[in-house]
């Protein structure tokens, strides 16, 4: 287990508080996005896969450029890589309704989506690095960010009904903002790993060059998937975006043209992220009496499958049960996923190690929607939740017969 930051109980409380308060207002942007998003380009008269074009394209950078984000989050002082990106993805997102085109949706993804990312990053490497990597921690993190994406997409829902794209956006916008403000009152990280490079004292060049994107960070940063407890958690990241990806794609579309009312898609992501919160604080109990790793595999099961059969349900009420059941799911794997990860590795490589899980879940962020947007194009949308849902069962299947020829994980 790594080194852990020494912190006397003032500052510990402190230091959960502010790390809650950020996860509540950054760990919860996707479902809110879900809401407006699909919204948005049904208004651009886009077609299933233009319109799983866009949605992936949130990812293209996040999936490029995250683990140079996670290696900032560890070179420098959180707070301020928190500052920086988080009102640059306030600003762009206020951009949507203002530039009304397919290629501005697309731009607006990339620029705002690789914003939200490191945000979300950097919330999730403080757990490991202030936090040692409790199992506790996380779910409580978790319950904070789930919690706020239960009161976030419903209040997004609602300003669209009542302001329109501009509302609704600019509401997201303040969302974000209030994120940047709590992060200010996270304590200081200070730097302690001497590979890094150093922020004072040198020249302007070498300081530039911290900054930038280096193969080095990369191939590091990669070869932690070497380690099996962190293979396990990139691999069970990438199949829960077969739920995740139709949840923030295609969910709010097949509602919608379904005669349900932006006010009740929020409502549906709002009580699941709910449930999702509540769930996450029985993480600490659950892990004590079921081997964690093969709890991921279950809950992540059940978060795809919930999502998947939603094209069977038809009322409000057989919805809720169904999205609920998804909030058991993705309350339980997140908080297990940044457990397993954080406790895997050092603590001066926390940015890295979740930056690497998010870099895969953007990745099945990106490659879900645009390939069920094909899936839809080719076999009509009620048979894509079917088929990504399927795919998604049987690479869990796959993920449990590899663990059970590990024995550090069985």
């Amino acid at each position: 287990m790594h080194e852990s930051i020494r912190m006397d109980a003032r500052q510990q409380r402190r230091a959960q508080l502010s790390i809650y308060a950020l996860a509540f207002f950054t760990g919860n942007l996707s479902p809110m996005i879900a809401v407006i998003l699909p919204l948005w380009v049904l208004q651009l008269s886009a077609s299933p896969f233009v319109i799983g074009l866009i949605i992936a394209s949130r990812q293209i950078l996040a999936v490029l450029f995250s683990i140079h984000g996670g290696t900032l989050l560890d070179r420098f002082d959180p707070r301020k890589v928190i500052l920086v990106l988080g009102l640059t993805c306030a600003v762009t997102t206020t951009l949507y309704p203002v530039l009304p085109f397919v290629w501005a949706a697309i731009l607006l993804q990339t620029m705002s989506g690789f914003a939200e990312t490191t945000t979300w990053i950097g919330a999730q490497s403080l757990v490991g690095r202030l936090l040692q990597g409790s199992a506790v921690y996380a779910g409580r993190m978790t319950a904070a960010a789930r919690f706020g994406g239960f009161v976030g997409p419903i209040l997004a829902g609602l300003a669209w009904q009542i302001a329109g794209p501009y509302g609704a956006f600019g509401f997201i916008a303040f969302w974000i903002s209030c994120g940047v403000v709590t992060g200010l009152f996270v304590p200081a990280v200070e730097r302690s790993n001497p590979t890094d490079p150093p922020t004072h004292s040198t020249p302007k060049a070498s300081v530039l060059k911290s900054y930038l994107p280096n193969p080095a960070d990369y191939w590091t940063t990669l070869k932690l998937l070497l380690l099996p407890a962190v293979g396990l958690v990139i691999a069970a990241t990438f199949m829960r975006q077969a739920g995740s990806g139709i949840q923030s794609s295609f969910y709010g579309v097949w509602l919608s043209e379904a005669g349900f009312s932006a006010g009740v898609i929020g409502m549906l992501i709002g009580v699941g992220n709910l449930v999702s919160a509540g769930t996450a604080l029985s993480i600490g109990p659950l892990t004590r009496r079921f081997n964690e790793h093969w709890l991921l595999l279950a809950v992540i099961f059940l978060a795809i499958v919930s999502i998947a059969i939603t094209p069977m349900l038809d009322t409000v009420a057989v919805l809720l049960v169904a999205i609920s059941l998804r909030g058991v799911g993705q309350g339980l794997n997140l908080p297990l996923m940044l457990s397993i990860a954080a406790r895997a590795v050092g603590k001066d490589f926390q940015g890295r190690v979740a930056a690497l899980r998010i870099s895969f879940n953007r990745l099945g962020s990106m490659l879900v929607p645009f390939v069920m947007g094909i899936v839809a194009e080719f076999f009509g949308l009620e048979a894509a939740f079917y088929i990504v849902g399927l795919c998604g069962a049987v690479l869990t299947g796959l993920l449990a017969v590899w663990i059970s020829t590990q024995p550090t994980l069985r």
